[in-house]
């Protein structure tokens, strides 16, 4: 009989924790929160919708915050803090004063406690009460406040609000009570007078029917029974910055819904529906339009180099002058962002940053040079360590 030999499992770590070091073939990270790459090229990195910088090392994508803490940060003690937490909030400050090792219910709570969105107090459904048989009304700001207040089961209360009741009892006194409609408090500093808003059915812009149970405004609001009856609101935010809706198990987004009701369907279905002022949470109709997917593109490199920000992109960052001008430069991350601003053929670009004279002899009304890069106050650069970085998200 084989005798099998017998040993204790060791605790299993996480994988971000568990793999070796390794260096990423000249690619450096500074304790500014910059990255350069392998050819030279310093930048923030690329600006991910959920509002982190990525960049692309060997075909795969890393989070900026995680290569800096793994560069300048001693590795965590505890095998659970694998998750690197921004200490202000702000996930595009990638500093290493910035950032810290949590475990996950810690990078959570303190993500609850630095949003200022998170921290508003939730949006309650107001409710009138009166005794049975009297003229006035009380006010409470919410259903659980009547409870709490009057003895009266919430789930009564709701029912009376939804015309399921006339009245219910609590601690053996009668009540009536109804709903006030909810109004946002950011509704006229967005979109002006409450009294320009008109509803109507939902619809969605790949679809013929309108969606059951859901309202919408032209302001961009939604409610899912009719305007006075329910709760109204703007929908939920995202991490992206759009507002979404959910009706049965679907994701909807608002600012669709707002096209599709009141500017119609798309001649296209592939068509997108684009914020002319760049803000995602400004879902006005007068705000919002159809394009085709490249326009949207077009659109979100135009709005942020106007605002002059820098158009984050891999390549050889560059700044454009209109000739003649002695205002500041525009920004860009690469020449194919700034051939596509000012519409000058990327090799022109290129050839006019080199200082041939052939480069611009088309008549263009642009010139161009490479952008100097600026050493931050006490920045310092170290290589990049994958470690604990490849398996990890967040």
């Amino acid at each position: 009989m084989r005798r099998i030999a017998s040993f204790v499992r060791a605790p299993r770590l996480p994988e971000c924790v568990r793999q070796l070091r390794w260096s990423s073939n000249g690619w450096q990270v500074s304790s500014g929160g910059r990255v350069q790459s392998a050819t030279g090229v310093i930048s923030f990195g690329s600006l991910q919708a959920a509002g982190y910088r990525s960049v692309s090392i060997d075909n795969q994508k890393y989070l900026v915050h995680r290569l800096v803490a793994a560069a300048f940060l001693d590795p965590p003690l505890d095998s659970s803090c694998w998750q690197v937490n921004h200490l202000d909030g702000d996930r595009g400050n990638n500093q290493v004063a910035n950032l810290q090792y949590v475990t996950c219910s810690e990078n959570q709570r303190h993500s609850f406690a630095t949003n200022m969105s998170r921290n508003r107090k939730g949006v309650s459904k107001a409710v009138l009460w009166r005794r049975c048989g009297e003229m006035s009304w009380t006010r409470c700001a919410s259903q659980l406040e009547a409870e709490q207040l009057l003895g009266v089961p919430r789930s009564s209360v709701s029912r009376c609000c939804r015309g399921s009741l006339t009245k219910t009892r609590g601690n053996g006194v009668w009540y009536e009570f109804k709903e006030i409609p909810h109004q946002d408090p950011e509704l006229p500093a967005r979109t002006g007078k409450a009294s320009d808003e008109w509803w109507s059915a939902a619809r969605h812009p790949c679809e013929c029917d309108a969606i059951p149970n859901l309202m919408v405004s032209n302001h961009g609001r939604v409610s899912p029974v009719f305007p006075g009856k329910g709760y109204i609101s703007r929908g939920t935010r995202m991490n992206d910055g759009y507002y979404s809706v959910t009706r049965r198990r679907r994701t909807l987004l608002v600012h669709r819904l707002v096209a599709a009701t009141f500017i119609g369907r798309p001649i296209s279905p592939d068509m997108e529906v684009n914020h002319k002022d760049s803000d995602r949470g400004n879902n006005h109709v007068d705000n919002l339009e159809y394009v085709t997917r490249s326009q949207n593109r077009q659109h979100a490199v135009l709005q942020r180099a106007k605002a002059g920000r820098i158009i984050t992109c891999n390549g050889k960052a560059v700044q454009a002058r209109a000739k003649g001008c002695e205002g500041p430069c525009l920004d860009f991350s690469s020449m194919k962002m700034a051939a596509l601003y000012t519409h000058v053929p990327a090799k022109q670009i290129s050839r006019s940053c080199k200082g041939l004279a052939s480069g611009m002899s088309d008549g263009s009304h642009w010139e161009f040079r490479f952008a100097l890069q600026e050493t931050l106050p006490g920045e310092e650069w170290r290589p990049v360590v994958l470690e604990g970085v490849r398996a990890c998200r967040h």
